[in-house]
């Protein structure tokens, strides 16, 4: 019993935690479509960010089933799973040293596109 117990507390966990795609494909798409909405939704003051409507989601990243989409000044965040501790999601940023969360708790994925979770 203790056995079926810890293994489905293991597979409770797992699925808790969100995991980027691998497609090539996909992440390219991905990084496009990121660059295309910076240009489309350009950051105004006082805001530092510009929400992105879920009908205005381009393909690969609607296909992400992402809570919501934001760009920012930096770049644009997608978040896939929301979470109190700030949840998993794609960054693509103008420029890798403007992502605005520690180093640590990023792993690129792809040329331009990194993936995060809470540190």
């Amino acid at each position: 019993m203790r056995r079926v117990l810890a293994v489905a507390c293991a597979a409770a966990s797992l699925s808790a935690c969100a995991f980027p795609t691998r497609n090539p494909a996909t992440l390219h798409a991905i990084r496009s479509e990121a660059a295309a909405l910076m240009a489309t939704h350009p950051v105004k003051p006082p805001n530092d960010w510009a929400n992105v409507p879920e009908k205005q989601w381009p393909a690969a990243i609607a296909s992400l089933k992402p809570e919501h989409v934001t760009v920012y000044r930096w770049g644009v965040d997608i978040v896939v799973k929301p979470s109190f501790d700030g949840g998993w999601g794609y960054q693509i940023a103008r420029n890798r040293k403007d992502l605005p969360n520690p180093q640590g708790c990023y792993s690129k994925v792809y040329g331009g596109v990194f993936w995060y979770g809470p540190c």
